[in-house]
């Protein structure tokens, strides 16, 4: 979700906050060696609530989501989590985040960063938001010195924490078009509506890729990544097509799955619908009155 170098002085001042905040809160390890070890640093009283809530998402998730993503013989760095309120969160990281913005993730994969305060007014959970964030965290220390295109980065931790709904497609469908997967490489709009697409199209391309390469084909994709030094090499060894391919396979998929859906509830096409229901429904009571009249005069004779 952060930039590599754009968040270069971020780092250096949460570091800086790591020894300043008073509270720190350790998580437990978890069942597997491969599951990182996360320690909580929390801003004040209120976040309590919060990091405990975190900490038994990381003891529920944490092994299935290590099994998933974490390519054999990674061993995990500790991972830094930062609950703090709207105040601290923005004092450290809104220079390059959208107002939105309720979670970070450093490119090191070893920090994130959460405002508790202002989960409720986007509609995210603290669970959820965490979750998240760790993911990108898992990704970011597996893909090494590997650039990830931020669909997969985004799309993963969508699913993995739990985020998406049905109703989520469906306002994408009805949104309108499909955003171009290969748009989606770099960062996002940083307009909460384009921002909501990208994020929404994201998911669809991971699970498009879960559904034709298996559930594992993240981990396998990062570890072929890592083993080539490049994602495209990797995901060409992974899935036998190139990522082009798979764009541009996906965006004509997803079109013509949604697209008539955009078309039906477009004005002209709308209209036209309505009156071709109108017009067969006239029609049918005009033949069901001719038919009850052709009756009276027969019982009339």
């Amino acid at each position: 979700m952060v930039n590599r170098w754009t968040h270069c002085l971020q780092i250096a001042t949460a570091l800086v906050l790591l020894c300043l905040l008073p509270t720190s809160v350790p998580a437990a390890h978890g069942a597997s060696a491969k599951v990182p070890y996360v320690l909580f640093q929390i801003e004040g009283p209120g976040a309590q609530h919060a990091a405990e809530a975190c900490m038994e998402a990381w003891e529920e998730h944490s092994l299935p989501l290590a099994e998933d993503l974490l390519p054999a013989g990674i061993l995990p760095d500790t991972v830094v989590c930062l609950v703090l309120s709207s105040s601290g969160f923005a004092a450290n990281f809104s220079h390059n985040l959208p107002d939105w913005g309720v979670g970070v993730a450093l490119p090191t994969g070893r920090l994130v960063a959460l405002d508790y305060s202002r989960l409720p007014a986007v509609g995210k959970t603290v669970r959820e938001v965490f979750l998240h964030e760790m993911v990108h965290a898992m990704l970011f220390q597996a893909a090494d010195q590997v650039r990830l295109p931020t669909w997969l980065h985004e799309g993963t931790a969508m699913l993995y924490s739990g985020e998406w709904r049905f109703r989520d497609t469906v306002s994408l469908a009805m949104d309108g078009r499909v955003p171009r997967l290969e748009r989606l490489r770099g960062p996002f709009p940083s307009h909460d509506v384009g921002a909501d697409r990208a994020y929404r199209t994201s998911l669809l391309a991971v699970n498009r890729l879960r559904e034709k390469h298996g559930s594992d084909v993240v981990r396998r994709l990062l570890a072929a990544s890592v083993r080539t030094g490049d994602f495209r090499s990797g995901f060409y060894e992974t899935t036998g097509e190139t990522v082009d391919d798979f764009s541009a396979r996906f965006d004509r998929d997803m079109n013509l799955k949604y697209g008539w859906l955009v078309m039906v509830t477009r004005w002209p096409t709308l209209f036209v619908l309505i009156a071709i229901i109108f017009a067969v429904g006239a029609s049918a009571k005009i033949l069901r009155s001719r038919r009850r009249l052709a009756e009276m005069e027969d019982f009339e004779d």
